[in-house]
This record gives structure tokens, C-alpha cells and sequence, in this order.
């Protein structure tokens, strides 16, 4: 039997003394504004997705587990631990001091094999190992950077998750990005996940990137949804410079949104509460 164990993200809660507009004061010439944009034709985008290089999802193991297995497990989890990659783990039996059998890494096949190489190592081979996808796609490209006060997103790559759904609409407006999350009164300050990046589309609307796929999530200023909850994870800007640029308003995490509407053209049958939440890219 496989249990998986998730190992803790470390979560930021945003909050802040005093005025809690999210109004970073008056439109700055330069900075762009994105509250509403008309729906691009999501069929022809999903028909039209770029051909992806076959990449290692997982290395199953080849090699049946030595007597001395939970000792080696233990050994490879401080390894991964240490590198701040280790996303999670599962075990070969019913107890907690069962061997390891799989770890789950935030980090790719590719740069797991440079990692070992520099170290001298050989992985385990009765133990599963599982990757995240490369990203071929940019965090933000230089035309929707010039327009942006700042890009609030993660650089950790995003492992195993929760997948709630949840939704509401993600704008820009004067250079910073927010969300209205669906029932809320009051706007917040978006943070991303690092495999959504920021573009600027052939019609001039700023979009949300799948930076794994290089397809277009949505158009700022949409309906989203999203898997939740999503703590801040490490990396991106600090805390103090997005206040700084973008106001005092609570951070809420929206992971890697996808726009309502390319959901409803990926799942045309399903009811609107039927509709998975995006992947983890």
C-alpha cells in the first residue's frame, strides 16, 4: 500500500495596519489598465497549442528494495530536503516507519540528473521518482514588463496540491494586478504560481501564459478559475516592494488560474459546478 505524505508550504499571511484600500493612488502615465477585455477564441487557441518536447514525468523503479531500504529513504529525503525540493513522499507500507518508496520533487527530471551529477550520487533504483514539467515559456515578456509596476509571482516551482475550486475576476489596473474573488466585496492583491507567466497578446490585451505549454490561460480583466488554497511560495518579489508599488490591500494567492471561458470550451458538456479546476502546470 502507497501513502502519500504532503510535506508542509510555508504560507504568508498579508496583513497590514491602517488603510486597507487596495488603490495605489492616481494612474501613472505608463503603467497599463486592463479591467475588462473581450474573449479571444479559446477553440482556435487550445487547437493551436504548441507541439511540447517529450519531457520525464517519472522514473519507475527498477530494482527491488534492499534490506536496507528505510535506511536509504531516510537518507535521500534530508538530501531532497536540503535542496528545498522535496514536495512530498510515499511509503511501502501500512506503518510510519515503513520504507520510502516514491518522492514527489519540485524540480525537473533534467535538473535532477545535473543535481546528482554534481554530487556524485546515484539515484536509488527502488525508488519511484516523479518531476514537474520544464518551463519553456518567459515569467513575463519585455513589452507587458514596460507596462507592469511589478509581476507578483512565485519562482519555487509548484508541486502537489489542493484542488478546491475557486474563482472570481483577475485585472490590472494602474500597473498592478488584483482579484475579485467571487462573493467578496473588496479587492486583493493577485500573486501566481511561477508556471503562470505574463504576456501581451496579438490584439494588445494583456494574458496569463501557461508557462509549461505556452498557451493562454485568459485575458486580464476575465472570470478565472483556480485550484485553492495556494500559500505564497518562496521567491518573486518581496512582500514590502509589491506593498510598495501596489498598496496596502490583503495578498491573495490565485496559483494558475484559467480563464471560465476556455474552461467552458475544454469541457462543453459539463454544468459550470461541474468544471474541474486547472492543473498544476
Amino acid at each position: 500500500m502507497r501513502f502519500l505524505l504532503l510535506l508542509p508550504l510555508v504560507s504568508l499571511i498579508a496583513c497590514a495596519a491602517g488603510d486597507a484600500s487596495s488603490d495605489p493612488g492616481a494612474p501613472t502615465p505608463g503603467f497599463a489598465t486592463q479591467r475588462e477585455a473581450p474573449t479571444p477564441d479559446y477553440a482556435e487557441i487550445i487547437a493551436n497549442a504548441p507541439m511540447l518536447e517529450p519531457h520525464v514525468g517519472s522514473r519507475e523503479p527498477s530494482e527491488a528494495a534492499p534490506d536496507n531500504a528505510a535506511e536509504i529513504g531516510q537518507l535521500w529525503r534530508g538530501r531532497l530536503e536540503s535542496l528545498g525540493v522535496l514536495d512530498g513522499y510515499g511509503l511501502s507500507g501500512n506503518s510510519d516507519n515503513s520504507p520510502i518508496s516514491s518522492f514527489s520533487l519540485r524540480m525537473t527530471a533534467s535538473d535532477f540528473d545535473d543535481w546528482l551529477m554534481e554530487n556524485a550520487w546515484e539515484a536509488p533504483r527502488h525508488i519511484r521518482f516523479d518531476f514537474v514539467p520544464p518551463m519553456g515559456w518567459p515569467r513575463i515578456t519585455p513589452e507587458a514588463e514596460e507596462q507592469v509596476r511589478i509581476w507578483p509571482a512565485s519562482e519555487a516551482r509548484t508541486g502537489l496540491q489542493l484542488e478546491a475550486a475557486s474563482g472570481g475576476q483577475i485585472y490590472l489596473e494602474d500597473g498592478c494586478f488584483f482579484v475579485l474573488r467571487t462573493g467578496r466585496e473588496e479587492p486583493e492583491l493577485a500573486w501566481f504560481h511561477t508556471e503562470t507567466g505574463l504576456d501581451v497578446d496579438s490584439d494588445g490585451y494583456f494574458v496569463l501564459v501557461n508557462r509549461t505549454s505556452g498557451q493562454v490561460e485568459g485575458r486580464l480583466g476575465e472570470e478565472f478559475t483556480w485550484a485553492s488554497p495556494n500559500p505564497i511560495t518562496p521567491g518573486g518579489p518581496p512582500v514590502e516592494e509589491l506593498r510598495a508599488a501596489c498598496g496596502v490591500a490583503e495578498i491573495y494567492g490565485v496559483g494558475n488560474p484559467t480563464a471560465n471561458a476556455k474552461l467552458g470550451e475544454m469541457y462543453p458538456r459539463s454544468a459550470p459546478d461541474a468544471i474541474p479546476p486547472p492543473d498544476i502546470h
